[in-house]
């Protein structure tokens, strides 16, 4: 379909519809003020210099996604790409439209002119792609899938001295707490005997102690009453006196010299009581004397 409004004047009208004094008259004007120069911006940035046939003929499609991506970048090609879809032109019309520096049709007619063709080296590095997919998948299906089942346990033979070591270190902290244990047990009966005997022996401490006492409180009574020539207990008495010059009379240190000195009255007692056994038993044993 033709289309009555020249193109250039349709898309002068989207891209200015109210001209101000610093903008353009026509499309032509804003063509060399504004496009070309954007174009040749995009060339030098994409192929480095202008020096090559290819750079001075890049061969823009103003139809092309890629291409317009590139141009997109620049705000006088963006607003002319817009423009492009809100008029709806086809690419037909785009292509008869675009005829300017750096565009396909200037490459084109170049080509005709001239009678070579422009060699496109852009993405040349990167080789055809091809579909692998398709190859792998049937050799897949020719050599057919393997999936390994089969669970190999490695089992490790134990002597049986290990496995009674390591029995033991097992059961080890166990029998340490038995062992405890039983040892608490024994200290237990242990002290139960030691007060036993204690109880049944008739030299124990206690009583010794409390014999001591009250014969060391009888003296301190005579002492108090004017008998001055009452003995304590000599030991006693030079015990309290060291006691008193180390300044060491603690309750402790008293408590052990009684038992001590409880102990040693005790035995000296009970030798005395042997020895006052055997001299009886000796007199009854003798004849009586015969009379004179």
């Amino acid at each position: 379909m033709r289309r009555e409004t020249p193109i250039h004047l349709m898309i002068y009208n989207q891209l200015f519809p109210n001209p101000g004094p610093s903008d353009p008259s026509s499309f032509q004007q804003h063509l060399t003020k504004n496009l070309v120069g954007e174009v040749r911006i995009e060339t030098a940035t994409f192929y480095g210099s202008l020096d090559t046939i290819e750079a001075r003929y890049p061969g823009l499609n103003y139809a092309h996604p890629a291409h317009r991506k590139r141009l997109g970048r620049f705000p006088h090609h963006k607003r002319l790409f817009e423009a492009f879809d809100r008029l709806g032109l086809t690419e037909s019309e785009i292509q008869g439209f675009c005829r300017w520096e750096g565009t396909l049709w200037a490459r084109e007619r170049y080509e005709r002119d001239e009678g070579v063709k422009v060699r496109d080296t852009t993405a040349e590095e990167i080789g055809e792609w091809v579909d692998t997919r398709k190859k792998g998948s049937r050799a897949a299906q020719n050599k057919g899938i393997n999936v390994k089942t089969d669970i190999e346990v490695e089992i490790e033979e134990v002597s049986t001295a290990e496995a009674a070591t390591t029995q033991a270190s097992t059961l080890r902290p166990i029998d340490a707490e038995m062992r405890d244990e039983d040892d608490d047990d024994d200290d237990v009966d242990t002290d139960e005997d030691e007060d036993e005997d204690r109880d049944s022996d008739p030299m124990r401490t206690e009583s010794i102690g409390f014999a001591l006492n009250e014969r060391l409180l009888q003296a301190a009574i005579l002492r108090e009453r004017g008998v001055e020539d009452v003995i304590m207990d000599p030991e006693w008495e030079q015990f309290l006196k060291e006691a008193q010059e180390r300044g060491d009379l603690s309750i402790d240190g008293t408590r052990e010299r009684l038992q001590i000195m409880a102990i040693q009255l005790a035995r000296r007692d009970h030798l005395m009581q042997l020895e006052r056994g055997q001299v009886v038993g000796m007199q009854e044993r003798q004849p009586p004397a015969a009379p004179a």
